[in-house]
């Protein structure tokens, strides 16, 4: 107890070292003994030392007994989340989340209510942790309950889904809000898992009622008012994409949303969007919805009545790639100069002539150097679609112009 005033740097040191004392007690079966100090360094106030006593903790975790972390560990869990000093609350977020399918039945039930009672917490700091974790420990809930979990009774149907609704509403603080893209990514591989599993069966009715729950949520993170949150769904919505793939008719709702994103008021953000282009129609394998002219969002989404010809998301993207040429930050055209090219294996020869090629050849003589190199130096995707004649008409004058531009900084 006395050392917990020490120096921080001392505190880390043990912090650090408890992790790799399990063989030195004795195994597993003596590891509890380290739980003690390893409890009062999870509260201290220096971040760093709390974070390497989570990882100590959690690497004990991994060595006890069923039965005495069902005692022990679960008990230390429960007296860090109650605890009145918020930096236990914040160590407990995590490791309630990572241990919970280890766990009996009874002290799940007591832990997820614990875990409900971080994300509400009074104190920000906590909400945030415990947003950190939201999707963790939902993936959890459902690997150790099984698919009752998603019933209209089930746990994640009265607590968790109400939970992220909780935490991504617009009273929550832009550092919480900022875990809505990652927790529905982590929702999303629940539910393509059992889409993509043999032996699951196909998406109940109420599943899909659920999942109608949470795509709004990830549309709302691109008119979000904060440009941070927006920055994190478009730096990350390649995931998003991969993870709802296997869901039937939620790319009608994701590529639409994805597009205001490359469209989106900040450059930083358009500039993270448009790194994801090609992984996004990559990952995007159901077909979409045309672009109904210049209409809004809302028509594109929600027209279920559609019976006409439906387009890959590449097809559908591509026509975004010309707008994104004339962007006014040199970021964003610099952005696209690395990744325009890998949509051709997408799109295919016909298509990548007719569609992608002609913004091509705008970057290639775009004013900002970087733009150009970035996009002689992707080439190759082109080359093994469209072959190396069509290229070199265009490309040889634009070495050229590299090459005496005396104010690039690699001539």
């Amino acid at each position: 107890t006395e050392g917990v005033d020490d120096e921080d740097e001392v505190l880390l040191a043990l912090a650090n070292s408890l992790g790799k004392m399990v063989s030195l007690v004795g195994g597993g079966s003596h590891a509890h003994s380290l739980l003690p100090p390893l409890e009062l360094l999870l509260s201290v106030e220096e971040n760093t030392v709390r974070d390497a006593a989570s990882e100590s903790a959690q690497k004990i975790s991994e060595e006890l007994p069923d039965a005495t972390l069902q005692n022990q560990y679960a008990a230390m869990l429960t007296r860090l989340a109650t605890k009145e000093w918020f930096t236990a609350r914040i160590s407990s977020a995590g490791l309630i989340a990572k241990v919970y399918p280890r766990l009996t039945s009874t002290q799940q039930e007591e832990h997820v209510q614990l875990f409900a009672q971080l994300c509400r917490d009074d104190t920000p700091m906590v909400r945030r942790v415990a947003a950190q974790h939201l999707g963790t420990m939902l993936e959890n809930v459902v690997r150790a309950v099984g698919r009752k979990s998603l019933e209209e009774e089930g746990v994640v149907t009265t607590l968790m889904i109400p939970l992220y609704e909780e935490m991504a509403s617009n009273e929550q603080p832009d550092s919480v809000r900022l875990q809505t893209t990652e927790n529905c990514v982590a929702f999303g591989r629940v539910m393509g898992g059992i889409v993509l599993s043999d032996t699951e069966g196909p998406l109940t009715e109420h599943e899909l009622v659920l999942i109608q729950r949470l795509l709004p949520l990830i549309v709302a993170t691109i008119d979000d008012r904060s440009w941070r949150v927006r920055w994190t769904a478009a730096a990350k919505f390649a995931n998003v994409i991969k993870s709802y793939n296997p869901i039937p008719g939620a790319m009608d709702a994701l590529i639409p949303a994805y597009e205001k994103l490359l469209q989106d008021p900040e450059a930083e953000v358009r500039t993270a969007a448009t790194f994801n282009l090609a992984l996004v129609a990559q990952g995007c394998e159901a077909k979409v919805l045309p672009p109904i002219g210049h209409g809004n969002e809302e028509e594109v989404i929600d027209n279920k009545s559609y019976t006409g010809e439906r387009v890959t998301s590449a097809e559908r993207l591509v026509k975004r790639v010309t707008s994104l040429t004339e962007d006014d930050s040199e970021h964003v055209r610099a952005a696209l100069a690395m990744v325009a090219t890998e949509l051709a294996p997408i799109l295919g020869k016909d298509d990548t002539i007719t569609h992608l090629v002609p913004p091509i050849l705008l970057l290639l003589r775009d004013a900002a150097s970087e733009v150009r190199l970035n996009l002689i130096s992707s080439l190759e995707s082109l080359n093994k679609v469209i072959g190396v004649d069509l290229l070199s008409q265009s490309l040889l004058p634009a070495i050229l112009d590299l090459a005496q531009d005396g104010k690039w900084r690699y001539a």
